[in-house]
């Protein structure tokens, strides 16, 4: 289920200046709630496969929405916060769900490129 909502930018604009039509810059915005599919057991640690397992799964959901709300005409959707792993997490279960990302003052583009074909 989404809601599809006017977005505020330009659209309200327009309506308290009285234009008949919308500022070019305003877009059909759409907000996407649902009942995600939690970990059954989130302060047990996963494996990271494990983990994009569970992830793929609200995806999976997260895209056909997508597809639905833009035959409706949105532009852009918006999904909730923690749609995609769910909650209730502890410090050390929520580790496969989480990728490093290397600070680019220590490694450059290309010496990561390398490790990940190695």
């Amino acid at each position: 289920m989404f809601l599809l909502v006017a977005a505020l930018v330009g659209l309200s604009f327009w309506l308290a200046c009285g234009q008949t039509q919308p500022a070019v810059d305003s877009y059909v915005a759409a907000v996407y709630e649902h009942r995600l599919i939690l970990n059954p057991e989130p302060r047990v640690p996963l494996s990271r496969s494990a983990a994009l397992q569970h992830m793929h799964k609200n995806l999976d959901v997260y895209e056909e929405q997508a597809a639905l709300a833009a035959q409706q005409g949105a532009q852009i959707l918006v999904f909730p916060e923690d749609g995609l792993q769910g909650i209730n997490f502890s410090r050390s279960s929520i580790n496969g769900y989480l990728e490093t990302i290397p600070d680019p003052q220590q490694e450059t583009h290309c010496a990561i490129a390398r490790s990940a074909a190695a």
